[in-house]
């Protein structure tokens, strides 16, 4: 990646080997969504972009393949605006993008671990830098466990998503502070990388956003409602 210089490193060197899924699928992009109309595009394309630019380490197994193979997982938590007309769209433009639809108001990560095919999954709620997003993914294909930008993206790999998301009550933030626990109870930490915005009122936002959960408030754990 060209801007790894402004990256923050904090992680352990302890490394797991990625193994290609039988899904023949290398990367799940996932993306929860609810009332977004206005930005579900822009984060379905940042999504894809994100696909295009990653790239398979050396010694993958891909098989015959070169180019990464990626599915996009939309979810919908019932929004009340045009967000899945929006998709529905987008559909025949994009075909790695899958939807569902009725989920419930936040429980779509909880939704995805069950239906995502990916050694590695990407969760963003919101578009983001793609180059940010092909560095994370990277990063857990060159073996580490997790990589973060807090509010932004959150980049596992298979089996810490399965063992860590099936039980989360609540979006993005929440998963981020639940992953980063997990780890720090093997002595671990996810590959970090600042937010974009680094005020102390954003930093505010993304502590109560990851609190939420705890109490039955999961579903408010998703941009704008604490703006």
């Amino acid at each position: 990646m060209q801007n790894d210089a402004h990256l923050t490193f904090r992680g352990s060197r302890r490394k797991l080997k990625i193994s290609r899924p039988v899904s023949d699928i290398d990367v799940s992009l996932i993306l929860p969504l609810r009332d977004q109309e206005a930005e579900t595009a822009a984060t379905v394309r940042v999504a894809a972009e994100i696909a295009a630019r990653a790239r398979l380490p050396e010694g993958y197994s891909a098989g015959a393949r070169e180019a990464l193979e990626a599915e996009i997982l939309a979810l919908d938590q019932r929004s009340g605006d045009n967000t899945l007309s929006v998709l529905s769209l987008l559909h025949g433009k994009i075909p790695s993008l899958r939807t569902l639809q009725d989920v419930e108001p936040g429980q779509a990560i909880r939704r995805a671990t069950r239906v995502a095919r990916g050694a590695v999954w990407l969760v963003m709620d919101h578009p983001i830098d793609p180059e940010l997003g092909a560095w994370g993914v990277g990063q857990v294909f060159r073996g580490h466990r997790a990589a973060i930008i807090p509010g932004e993206m959150l980049v596992v790999d298979q089996p810490l998503g399965i063992t860590v998301l099936p039980r989360l009550p609540g979006g993005l933030v929440s998963a981020q502070q639940a992953v980063t626990r997990h780890l720090r109870g093997q002595n671990l930490r996810p590959v970090w990388s600042p937010p974009s915005k680094k005020g102390p009122i954003d930093r505010a936002r993304l502590f109560v956003r990851g609190q939420l959960g705890r109490f039955g408030l999961g579903w408010l754990d998703r941009p704008g409602v604490l703006d």
